[in-house]
């Protein structure tokens, strides 16, 4: 018979002892035996599921036990083994922590029938436990891929952010990763076990977004036949994730505001107000901030909102951290789409480094699936190139347009205007191109009297060569 689990029995009289340990090998459980809660201590490293223990033996209680253990060994579930006259004990070793107790004489199915359920009430706890570490693997800091300086700082702000309840606005580009960030800073909170809600204000019809959020009530409007909790009731505890939150129409903004100022909310269509605790968490790939000058966002639920701000930078530019990325995907998409792991060639990195990227991160992730699916050998080369990306690389000099005849300077000097007009003026983007630094390219524009084919660019730095 298999081992329905692993059970330490700790009775001072020898006669029942042997009594319960035969009752319960009978039914397949794996059992120890101990006379005093010394001997029994001896069973704290051998992963016993149940203490099944008397509570009084000599100078060492089963209360005693069970905090003894407990100190070690928490998860272990204790039934206590008491007579009809001591129930008051019995429920004083509950509130320390025991899972139930049975009165003797002890009746043979009923304490099997609870050991099994304290047995089942362990196992599914592990489950509980393991899916939750598989969503703090899935959603922890680990999944937002870089080592750049721009994503170092992105990372310290998470950690800070984190652990507060202030508002967080996601700021960046499509593509660049918002709820993998808001997912970061949920399940890094002390709210990691209440629920994570997402709301894409863009993909709900804006007749509907006022509903989506608050709730309504049945007959609040057409087809509103039944009464219906919204997105801010559905986080109670938990994290609201409002994405696309620039989307957000200007007529139902101080509403939220009300409810963000308040944390209380009224239905569509109702009249009572409701409680809510919520974090929220919004984000947007809008200039919010120009928004808010041309009056098209409330410059009050701005700053409501923007208590927090976490900026994430395009993949343009840190191209420093494609490599890594490339990496993470070529697993990731091997592991979820059951293809072949494959290589990247040399030549399509540097191409990648070289590309604009417009739809970010999200569209490296695509790029690298399409090519992993379609392509035929070990090593994902240019010839498995999607096409928009091949005609952009292309579109580079070939050595037939370099002209004939040129010093070394000015091979140099026409290297580093090519570089720059094909990076839209980027240092970051043209350095990286010509497979120098920043600081080296800087010094060669002054040189050449380039500079002023340079555009400033946010994150386009100098860095040591």
């Amino acid at each position: 018979m298999a081992h329905a689990g692993r059970v330490l029995v700790v009775e001072d009289n020898e006669v029942e002892r042997r009594a319960l340990s035969q009752i319960l090998k009978s039914e397949g459980f794996t059992v120890f035996g101990a006379e005093n809660a010394d001997k029994a201590l001896g069973y704290v490293e051998e992963n016993v599921d149940v203490v099944l223990s008397d509570l009084h033996m000599g100078d060492v209680s089963g209360i005693d036990l069970l905090q003894l253990w407990k100190k070690r060994q928490p998860d272990t579930h204790f039934i206590v083994l008491t007579g009809h006259g001591n129930v008051d004990t019995a429920v004083q070793a509950i509130k320390n922590g025991a899972f139930d107790y049975v009165t003797k004489p002890v009746n043979p199915e009923e304490i099997c029938l609870l050991i099994r359920r304290a047995i089942e009430t362990l196992q599914k706890d592990k489950e509980i436990d393991n899916l939750r570490r598989r969503l703090d693997q899935k959603f922890g800091l680990d999944q937002i891929v870089g080592q750049s300086k721009l994503m170092k700082d992105v990372f310290a702000r998470i950690q800070r952010a984190a652990p507060v309840d202030s508002t967080v606005l996601i700021l960046g580009e499509s593509g660049t990763g918002k709820e993998l960030v808001a997912q970061a800073l949920h399940h890094n909170s002390p709210r990691k076990k209440q629920p994570f809600v997402p709301i894409n204000v863009a993909a709900v019809p804006s007749t509907l977004v006022e509903s989506e959020l608050f709730g309504h009530v049945r007959g609040a409007f057409t087809g509103a036949t039944d009464k219906r909790m919204g997105r801010f009731e559905q986080a109670d505890a938990g994290t609201l994730f409002i994405d696309e939150i620039g989307d957000f129409e200007l007529g139902l903004q101080a509403k939220l505001l009300r409810v963000l100022e308040t944390m209380t909310l009224t239905p569509v269509g109702g009249h009572e107000d409701r409680k809510v605790n919520v974090r929220v968490l919004a984000a947007t790939s809008r200039d919010i901030r120009k928004m808010v000058g041309e009056g098209t966002f409330r410059e009050d639920l701005y700053y409501r909102l923007n208590v927090i701000p976490i900026t994430l930078p395009p993949l343009r530019d840190r191209p420093d951290d494609i490599p890594i990325l490339v990496e993470h995907f070529l697993k990731e998409i091997a592991q979820n789409k059951g293809t072949p792991a494959r290589r990247i060639s040399p030549e399509v990195m540097r191409r990648f480094q070289s590309y604009r990227w417009p739809g970010n991160v999200r569209e490296l992730r695509n790029v690298l699936e399409q090519m992993m699916v379609l392509a035929d050998g070990d090593m994902l080369t240019e010839r498995d190139l999607p096409e928009h990306i091949a005609e952009s690389i292309q579109s580079m000099p070939s050595p037939k347009e370099i002209p004939t005849g040129l010093t070394m300077e000015e091979l140099e000097k026409l290297a580093i205007t090519k570089a720059l007009d094909q990076c839209g003026g980027n240092r970051t983007h043209a350095a990286n191109r010509l497979g120098i630094s920043v600081r080296t390219l800087q010094r060669k524009l002054r040189q050449y009297e380039l500079e002023k084919r340079v555009k400033p660019f946010p994150n386009d730095v100098l860095t040591e060569a």
